[in-house]
């Protein structure tokens, strides 16, 4: 598929969105299918937070935990270990590492633990990425301590099947992140330490969220909502995908996301596997909205993102394949 012509026509379909209309692909609470007249927008939003600080919560109660560690000046990272604790893993064969949602103003690692229980259970170490959010922290400071959280869990656990995966804003950021520089060169790490990357309804395309009320807080020119859109930086990717790297990409979203974060995931698709010949994974979630995708993590029976996940962290015969 010749994803410049793609790209072109999302472009122009985009252009014509009225003002009106950009706030409502903007909202995912104003696309959910649960909205009635006895759940409002609000009223789903509320939802979401509270079950994920309960589970969160109950994580951090349960679990053996290290929080805030530092990996930057500014940011740490929430360490979650399986059964038996810290001292009784010298090496994780997993590692998640999660990234948060809430519009680059919101939220915070306090909010993101809802599927630590679950995947140490599983026996995975869970690493939660707090960055500093808007209007405290600029974007690319955000990209700046979310690739400080990589390159601190790359070499914390060398020899693990460490799987990234980033929700919402978390997916622009962890995108953008990879993006962002050559990691052999500037870090020191390979970038096949990364044994998968999952991108669940990532905002990868920010030149219409400069037009949207979200622009309010984080104030992007119309040069910086292009230069740190993952949709437009796929080049620079050449170097975290080399020929032979095995790492693989999964990108979801949910079937009651907004036609905006359709187009976003399916451009992004379709230009990783044109400019780097990417296989990716790519699945609609039926029967979800943006915020049931993301609490989906904390679920395995029953669960279309727990079958795409399982065998990218924990099937040693499938390796680092979906």
């Amino acid at each position: 598929m010749d994803s410049s012509k793609s790209n072109t026509t999302d472009d122009r379909q985009t252009a014509c969105l009225s003002k009106d209309a950009l706030l409502k692909e903007y909202s995912p609470s104003q696309c959910s299918h649960r909205l009635s007249s006895s759940m409002s927008a609000d009223d789903i939003i509320m939802d979401y937070v509270e079950q994920l600080t309960k589970a969160t919560s109950q994580a951090r109660s349960s679990l053996c935990n290290d929080l805030g560690v530092k990996v930057s000046d500014t940011s740490s990272v929430d360490i979650f270990w399986p059964d038996g604790g810290r001292d009784s893993i010298e090496k994780p064969s997993s590692v998640f590492v999660y990234v948060h949602g809430g519009n680059w103003e919101a939220m915070g690692t306090e909010h993101s633990g809802h599927m630590a229980s679950t995947l140490c259970a599983k026996g995975a170490v869970v690493v939660l990425v707090g960055y500093t959010v808007a209007p405290k922290g600029t974007l690319s400071q955000m990209v700046d301590e979310v690739q400080a959280a990589l390159v601190y869990t790359a070499r914390r656990f060398p020899c693990a099947r460490i799987v990234t995966c980033g929700f919402s804003a978390g997916g622009h950021l962890l995108a953008q992140a990879l993006a962002s520089a050559d990691w052999k060169e500037t870090f020191g790490v390979n970038p096949s330490s990364f044994y998968g990357v999952i991108l669940l309804s990532g905002l990868l395309d920010l030149t219409c969220v400069q037009q949207t009320y979200i622009n309010d807080y984080l104030k992007l020119t119309v040069e910086e909502a292009q230069r740190l859109s993952p949709l437009h930086c796929v080049s620079s990717l050449k170097q975290f995908f080399p020929a032979g790297n095995p790492t693989k990409v999964l990108i979801a979203f949910a079937e009651f996301d907004s036609s905006e974060y359709h187009r976003m995931s399916s451009s992004y698709r379709d230009a990783l596997h044109a400019q780097h010949g990417l296989e990716v994974a790519f699945e609609v979630l039926s029967g979800m909205d943006h915020f049931q995708l993301d609490l989906s993590l904390q679920r395995t029976e029953g669960s279309r993102l727990w079958t795409l996940m399982e065998p990218l962290m924990f099937s040693a015969s499938a390796g680092n394949r979906l």
